[in-house]
């Protein structure tokens, strides 16, 4: 499956998982929340969704966005 499709199956947008999945690995909700610009309720969304994932699901979407986000960067320099 696509990480397109798992995040439209999971309801999430790809922007906001990118964010929330790079911020939420050195900030806490809180933080994170005003870090992307989103309600508390949303990271709480977030983080009950990521949790209810199949393991797969859940690496996928992760390595395959920090993957890009990582290639985003290295063109910016």
């Amino acid at each position: 499956m696509k990480v397109d499709e798992l995040l439209d199956k999971h309801n999430l947008e790809r922007e906001t998982t990118t964010r929330y999945i790079d911020a939420i690995t050195h900030m806490n909700q809180s933080e994170t929340a005003t870090e992307i610009e989103v309600s508390r309720q949303t990271i709480n969304r977030y983080k009950n969704t990521f949790a209810q994932m199949r393991p797969q699901e859940r690496s996928l979407i992760i390595a395959s966005l920090i993957q890009e986000k990582l290639l985003e960067q290295g063109l910016e320099k």
